[in-house]
């Protein structure tokens, strides 16, 4: 039998089994079912959804859900919803609310596809799926209960942990090691080779160094879709425990970061980097070779880095500055005609030509 959009999005939970779930404070009847999960504007009187941003207060107002998860400061704010679990992060608590579902989910046995190519001499560990048309080449070693989806490709000697989830044409290159609960979405390429060629002075032809090294994804790494992280030239290029990875990001060879870093689609990091804990790169984010970013950091939008930034700090623009400063620079960047043609008007006073 076919899954339903509505069975893949059942709850089936009261509201008093929610609140356990998520530690909040309900207002309302603990009896009350639950049958689904829905955003604001179509939730239903059974549904549940969450207020995770104040400018959607309103929204949440008129909201038909049947049961609402709510700020600790909205529990006196006017809402057609009578059965209200309130939290300190209603985001946070919906993402709870959302791996539950996902856990009733039926899933498909763990099989090897006959259409699949594995190599006689690699290893799978127990529960184990491979999906039609995948590679898993000699000596790689997959671990207890990933899933390879179809047309993946695994090199020689790859090593991928357990309860991983690789998605249908994803490409880990020969010697990577990829971790634990490891997430890669389609077109991941995890291991290519490092942007590095020398150029002859004498003829100006470029020459490719050869990439010898590999990658390292550490633990509860989540790479989103055709993204690519590409391999040492020697040694690693490693991706800290717990970064996730937006769509469309670079992230060249030598490179390293800390743990619980976020980079956000289209941000580049150029070689040799350094990145600490927490590192935060907004969309379109650049990072120039060889620096240092502290823990912490966070580089806004559009930004350009050229040079090593300090922990904790924030910076914008392209030469990325402290953003404080940045922000000051970009006011005066607007009044740049009205100084100008005052500087104009005092040079005729004072006998110029004012040009």
């Amino acid at each position: 039998m076919n899954e339903t959009l509505d069975d893949r999005l059942a709850v089936n939970k009261t509201a008093g089994e929610l609140a356990a779930l998520v530690g909040g404070k309900l207002l309302g009847d603990p009896a009350f079912p639950v049958r689904r999960v829905a955003g604001l504007s179509e939730a239903g009187p059974e549904d549940i959804s969450f207020l995770g941003n104040s400018k959607y207060a309103q929204a949440a107002a008129r909201s038909k859900a049947g049961c609402l998860l709510l700020p600790l400061s909205a529990a006196e704010a006017p809402a057609l919803c009578r059965n209200r679990i309130l939290v300190e992060d209603p985001q946070f608590a919906f993402s709870q609310v959302l791996v539950l579902v996902e856990s009733q989910r039926r899933r498909a046995p763990a099989r090897l596809d006959e259409r699949s190519a594995i190599h006689p001499l690699a290893k799978l560990g127990p529960g184990v799926s491979v999906g039609p048309f995948a590679v898993v080449e000699k000596d790689a070693g997959i671990g207890e209960g990933t899933e390879i989806g179809a047309q993946v490709y695994i090199g020689e000697n790859v090593r991928v942990g357990r309860f991983c989830k690789l998605h249908p044409g994803v490409v880990v290159r020969e010697n990577c090691v990829i971790g634990d609960r490891v997430i890669l979405q389609p077109g991941v390429v995890i291991g290519g080779d490092g942007y590095g060629f020398s150029t002859d002075k004498k003829t100006g032809r470029h020459r490719k160094i050869p990439q010898l090294g590999n990658v390292v994804l550490g633990d509860d790494v989540e790479v989103q879709a055709n993204t690519t992280i590409d391999r040492a030239t020697v040694g690693s290029t490693i991706i800290g425990p717990g970064t996730k990875v937006d769509n469309l990001v670079q992230i060249a060879h030598n490179v390293q970061t800390g743990r619980d870093c976020l980079f956000v689609s289209q941000s580049g990091i150029a070689g040799s980097s350094t990145l600490g804990d927490r590192v935060i790169l907004a969309g379109q984010a650049g990072l120039a070779g060889h620096l240092k970013i502290g823990a912490g950091a966070i580089v806004m939008a559009q930004s350009g880095v050229m040079s090593d930034t300090p922990d904790g700090q924030a910076v914008f623009g392209s030469p990325a500055r402290p953003h404080r400063e940045a922000f000051k620079l970009q006011a005066l960047y607007g009044r740049l005609p009205e100084l100008f043609e005052a500087v104009k008007q005092l040079k005729l006073k004072l006998g110029g030509d004012g040009k």
